[in-house]
C-alpha cells in the first residue's frame, strides 16, 4: 500500500507538465522583418523639390552605408516625405506601403542638432496617433547639423519617450547643410 501511495504522485508530476504544454502552431504566419536598405527623404520647399538618401545594399554589417549630405536653403518652409525601400531587390519593394498599411505598429522618430530644426509630423495612424512619413518645418539662418531618422516597429506612442521605445527597423544620420 506504501508503495502505490508513493507512485501516484510520482506519476501525477511526470504526466502534469505534458498535459499543460501547448503545442507549437508551426504553420501560423511569420510577421518576418523586412530588410531596408535605403532611407529616401524628399524635400519639397522654396521653389524646389530635392531628395536625398541613405543606402546600405547589404543590410547591416559588410559595407557602410552611403548617406547624402542634406542641402536646404536658409528660412524656408519645407514639407518632407520620408519613404524605405528594400533596393536588395530587383525590382525594387516600397516598403513604406507596409509601414501605412501597419501605420499603428511605425513611427517615424527625428533627432536632431545643431542649425537643424526639428520636422513636425502632420500625418497620423488609424488610432490618430503620430505617424511621421509626412512632415513640415522651416529652416532657420545659415548653418550646420544632423538629421536621425529613425522607424520604430511596436513603439509605445502614448509614451512621453515614444522613440525610446519598441525596436529599431531602420536609422541613419543625415549630415545637414543649411545655406
Amino acid at each position: 500500500m506504501k508503495i502505490n501511495a508513493l507512485k501516484l504522485p510520482l506519476l501525477a508530476m511526470l504526466v502534469l507538465p505534458f498535459l499543460s504544454c501547448e503545442k507549437d502552431d508551426d504553420n501560423g504566419p511569420d510577421n518576418e522583418q523586412e530588410l531596408i536598405t535605403t532611407i529616401a527623404l524628399k524635400f519639397t520647399g522654396g521653389g524646389q523639390t530635392v531628395t536625398f538618401s541613405a543606402v546600405d545594399k547589404d543590410g547591416d554589417g559588410g559595407s557602410a552605408p552611403v548617406i547624402q549630405d542634406v542641402v536646404l536653403k536658409p528660412n524656408t518652409d519645407y514639407t518632407l516625405s520620408v519613404s524605405f525601400l528594400d533596393e536588395s531587390k530587383t525590382p525594387s519593394e516600397d516598403i513604406t506601403t507596409e509601414v501605412k498599411a501597419e501605420s499603428n505598429d511605425h513611427l517615424v522618430c527625428f533627432a536632431v542638432t545643431g542649425s537643424m530644426v526639428s520636422p513636425q509630423t502632420s500625418d497620423k495612424d488609424t488610432a490618430g496617433k503620430t505617424l511621421g512619413l509626412e512632415s513640415a518645418f522651416k529652416t532657420g539662418a545659415a548653418g550646420t547639423g544632423t538629421l536621425k531618422v529613425t522607424l520604430k516597429h511596436e513603439a509605445d506612442k502614448s509614451n512621453a519617450n515614444a522613440c525610446g521605445t519598441g525596436e529599431t527597423d531602420a536609422e541613419a544620420i543625415f549630415n545637414v547643410k543649411v545655406q
